[in-house]
């Protein structure tokens, strides 16, 4: 599968990027070290020093399940020193690996000597990480460790640099936008802001009832401080690798929400094969001790049917968190000026376009995608296609419907769930801290100050629109929020085939 993204290096250079194709090595444990050997590889890679002044990276996590009948897996943590973890042999990319300290993974991107670089094709890299002793359970006198199954997890994350960014687009058609208080002005985030807190909502929105009940304090992520974002959505082949990591318990919980398109562990669809929908199970469980095998037969295509919980059930078990919705304009916008009605690709061309020979083809892993301005898709009840669908050797920013930082599909495709909102909900106690790798035993996240559930007034916010928005463009807009009251469509007890999401982490 290929993908590619545009990135703006400045104002006048710019480059195209070819993107995914990650490939993880089987890992080797080595039992003395209490190490994991494995070899890693994707294509275009970047780093530069001008425009966005950022880079790509891969999130690097691992899983465990002790040797024995129906071992439960549970997430490895990896050593919080930097120089415990390198990069083995020849180092012909310049590649570097930043610990993080929570011991939840490791970022993998190139290094300083890299910017102003773009490598088209890594090649092979060996990278070992270092686990820590005190895992449960422990490495240490485990003689069992040698044997048992180890998985490396990864996708491609964005890094979006610490810097002031404009909330809200100005507009003044639409009451329940981000502004300077009672103004239509877009209102910029700076450090003093986030070192202060933002305060009440009549200071960032014309009316409390659009804003946050409890003043947002100074633990509330505003989007200055840097982050990581995924690259894509979460797509089918990583909820597949997420589901076969729980246990019967938990899946089945996961997988019974009531919607008639989604089933329980019997061997049945998820979502039913319903437009490249298609999650299912390949072999069935047994009730109360071994779950389901899952599979996907479109591992390359954003996951529907998330509800909040499904999200930030697999954020929590990856080490990321949700994103909210000031994080998301800085991820869309940039240090651009705000452009009203501008939609992520930073202008207002639309042309998400019918079904036709655009859309044709692209629930397929390597189809292409004529050249558009505006490239979204969000024309067709159809489904949503693979993530980087309209970036092409050729296509600019615009065309391939890329952020200021190169992240793709912020609109359109499925909806992106987020912390936020109004309607009289307090989500101030929303705070940066990414998931822990462990889920309760029905398989919910279970990391405090995260929403609970989404829906009404439930401090969420769906925002970007998703594939069958072509009434509704305005949703699409990086400012639009339609849905500062929440909605039902993602709350705990439904599913919609147009939502999805993805994460972002902090360090």
């Amino acid at each position: 599968m290929k993908k590619t993204i545009y990135l703006i290096l400045g104002v006048l250079l710019s480059c195209q990027l070819f993107a995914n194709n990650l490939a993880i090595g089987t890992p080797v444990y080595n039992g003395t070290s209490h190490t994991l050997t494995f070899t890693i590889k994707w294509d275009n890679s970047w780093r530069v020093n001008s425009g966005p002044s950022n880079y790509d990276a891969v999130w690097l996590f691992v899983k465990r399940q002790p040797c024995g009948a129906n071992g439960i897996w549970s997430h490895a943590l990896l050593s919080s020193t930097q120089g415990d973890h390198v990069v083995s042999g020849t180092n012909a990319n310049g590649l570097v690996i930043d610990a993080v300290s929570d011991n939840m993974g490791v970022f993998v991107h190139l290094g300083a000597n890299a910017s102003n670089q773009i490598i088209s094709s890594l090649t092979t890299t060996t990278i070992v990480l270092k686990l820590t002793e005190n895992y449960n359970p422990t490495l240490s006198g485990s003689s069992s460790a040698t044997a048992d199954n180890w998985k490396v997890f990864g996708f491609e994350m964005v890094y979006v640099p610490a810097g002031n960014f404009s909330l809200g687009d100005g507009r003044t058609t639409n009451t329940n936008n981000f502004s300077n208080g009672n103004t239509t002005q877009a209102l910029t985030i700076t450090s003093a802001l986030q070192a202060s807190g933002l305060g009440a909502a009549s200071n960032y929105t014309n009316a409390s009832v659009y804003g946050c009940s409890i003043p947002l304090p100074s633990t509330y992520p505003l989007g200055y401080n840097g982050f990581y974002c995924m690259k894509y959505e979460i797509l089918q082949g990583q909820m597949v690798d997420f589901y076969n990591t729980l246990t019967y318990d938990q899946q089945a919980a996961r997988l019974k929400v009531s919607s008639n398109r989604v089933l329980t562990s019997t061997g049945q669809y998820i979502g039913e094969n319903w437009n490249a929908l298609g999650i299912y199970n390949s072999t069935t469980g047994t009730n109360n001790s071994i779950p389901a095998t899952i599979t996907t037969s479109y591992p390359h295509i954003p996951m529907g049917y998330m509800n909040w919980q499904d999200l930030t059930s697999y954020l929590d078990w990856s080490g990321l968190r949700p994103m909210n919705e000031f994080e998301y304009e800085k991820a869309c916008r940039g240090t651009l000026t705000a452009v009203p009605f501008e939609y992520p690709w930073g202008t207002t061309i639309l042309n998400g376009g019918n079904y036709d020979n655009r859309f044709w083809a692209q629930w397929g892993a390597t189809d292409t995608w004529n050249i558009y301005d505006g490239a979204c898709r969000n024309w067709e009840d159809n489904g949503p296609i693979r993530s980087g669908f309209a970036a092409t050797t050729t296509s600019n920013r615009s065309q391939s419907g890329a952020t200021y930082y190169g992240i793709m599909e912020m609109a359109g495709n499925v909806s992106e769930q987020c912390v936020g909102g109004g309607a009289g909900f307090d989500y101030s106690t929303f705070t940066t801290v990414n998931g822990n790798g462990a889920l309760t035993n029905v398989g919910l996240a279970d990391v405090t100050g995260w929403p609970l559930d989404g829906g009404i007034s439930s401090g969420t916010i769906i925002k970007g629109g998703d594939f069958r928005t072509y009434g509704s463009t305005n949703q699409l807009q990086v400012s639009d929020r339609t849905n500062y009251a929440g909605s039902t469509d993602n709350n705990a007890t439904n599913r919609q085939r147009y939502i999805g999401g993805r994460g972002i982490r902090s360090f």
